[in-house]
């Protein structure tokens, strides 16, 4: 089985220029040919040039441009403009000047076949099955000046449907995008396959599953989806207010990954094998894990993007949301109390084999797939054994729930800016100095985290093969654990 890291990619568009001008996308894609999507776009170009959203994350000699031909561009007045291709999936429109220009273009599926893998998986580009096609936004998109004002249409042969994250208009595959950083971090699934939809407040989430397996638990999935919108929600008071897709397909891998609002994931063969009549506790994690960025991270303005992003792979990807994952496993019973001990000493052994006396949380995010568990489980160590120190300080008042209440709110989308410095400045005004000195330390210094330590003081023990609760805890050590336990 080919075994494909988590990728969550996050995207801020805010500080662009907008335009005033509507964009207007056609998709066509043929039953008969479904790797094959023939796209038409009137937009205005950023300067003179357009793009789709290029990060060099997957490993592409080209980016997505190489699965991009015939790109031809003709404006208002019916002038053909020359196109030239240029680095990072952007293209030039010679002698424009200004207004509107209609491309045609048209996009190979190939994102699934290509030798070596690309870097993340499929998940996050676009696969076919048997049952239609999944397409990222920035896999097939190219986009100009960012607007507030974004229609896109689907032109699908017979029997084939589509489900979106976006609102549909009064037209049948048609539908309005409300900005442009919701076109290019988006997904959709064209085909034969089951459609469903749950709403929770002001949350809507479409979901669409191919394969046999992935339609035969949609209840089991839609089930847990329900549980977790309820508990972060709750528990972290999020702000989020958005339509939300989940994409769910039997694949030859496992994998998952988040675009915006988009939520990708694949059940490989194994977990279909092995959990032949259920959802596998893996795949529950998965799920749990991308809802997590959802209503947490995705809320706020980070200064993830640039040059300094690999500095929060950690922060993101372990404190954040395996922290935040497992803890929600463990209150939602999907996870018993002894399971969850057993995976802290699961996860903290792997994070060891990581930790070489050199490497630092913040320096792990360089090469984020080599230093996966680094990132993963060592993120997750720091998290845990912060908040055990900050239960013990408080008493039980106080935890790391109290610090994403108050990051959610200081720093919201398109608000203040959240930086590492924010983090620790953020620490010390909740919990101490002490407390921010620690965390501090975990992240910069290579010296392994002693979870194990700070487990202590929650009354629990570590025989060298589990974590307990110990026999000589004191009754204040396990009011503050069963604390824990709760909330």
């Amino acid at each position: 089985m080919k075994k494909r890291m988590l990728l969550p990619v996050i995207l801020f568009l805010a500080s662009w220029p907008v335009a005033s001008q509507a964009d207007d996308y056609i998709v066509s894609i043929d039953r008969s040919t479904p790797r094959l999507a023939n796209i038409v776009a009137t937009i205005i170009p950023d300067g003179n040039e357009v793009g789709m959203n290029e990060h060099n994350e997957h490993g592409l000699p080209n980016g997505w441009a190489t699965f991009v031909k015939n790109v031809e561009a003709i404006g208002v007045s019916g002038k053909r403009f020359q196109v030239i291709a240029k680095a990072d999936s952007r293209w030039e429109i010679v002698d424009y000047v200004q207004g509107p220009v209609t491309f045609s273009y048209q996009v190979e599926l190939g994102h699934d076949l290509v030798e070596p893998p690309i870097d993340g998986s499929d998940n996050g580009a676009a696969y076919a099955n048997n049952d239609g096609v999944m397409w990222a936004g920035r896999a097939l998109f190219i986009a100009g000046k960012p607007t507030t004002d974004i229609s896109v249409s689907f032109d699908l042969s017979n029997g084939w449907d589509v489900t979106t994250q976006w609102e549909q208009t009064t037209s049948a595959y048609s539908f309005n995008v409300d900005v442009t950083e919701n076109l290019v971090n988006s997904a959709f699934f064209s085909g034969t396959h089951k459609h469903r939809e749950i709403t929770n407040g002001g949350i809507s989430l479409r979901m669409a599953f191919s394969g046999e397996y992935s339609v035969s638990v949609h209840n089991q999935i839609e089930e847990k989806l329900a549980q977790y919108f309820n508990y972060y929600g709750q528990q972290y008071n999020s702000p989020l207010q958005a339509n939300l897709i989940l994409i769910v397909s039997d694949a030859d891998y496992g994998g998952g990954e988040m675009m915006g609002n988009a939520i990708s994931l694949t059940i490989g063969p194994k977990q279909r094998e092995d959990n032949s009549t259920g959802l596998s506790k893996d795949m529950i994690h998965v799920i749990a894990h991308e809802v997590f960025h959802s209503f947490t991270n995705n809320q706020m303005e980070i200064d993830d993007d640039g040059e300094d992003s690999s500095s929060y792979v950690w922060f993101l990807e372990g404190f954040a949301a395996e922290f935040g994952t497992y803890t929600a496993e463990l209150r939602t019973h999907s996870l018993t109390e002894a399971e969850f001990l057993q995976t802290v000493v699961s996860k903290m052994a792997k994070y060891q084999a990581e930790a070489d006396g050199e490497l630092t949380l913040l320096s792990a995010g360089a090469e984020k797939f080599d230093n996966y568990q680094m990132n993963y489980a060592g993120g997750f160590m720091a998290a845990l054994s912060l908040d055990f120190l900050i239960r013990d300080e408080t008493n039980g008042s106080k935890s790391l729930t109290d610090l994403w209440r108050y990051l959610l709110v200081t720093y919201p989308r398109h608000g203040n800016v959240f930086t590492l410095l924010e983090l620790y400045d953020s620490v010390e005004k909740l919990f101490g100095t002490t407390i921010a000195i620690e965390l501090e330390r975990y992240v910069t210094s290579p010296e392994v985290i002693p979870v194990f330590e700070s487990a202590k003081s929650m009354g629990l023990s570590y025989d060298g093969e589990k974590l307990f609760v110990s026999e000589d805890a004191t009754e204040r050590q396990k009011e503050i654990w069963r604390g824990f336990l709760l909330k």
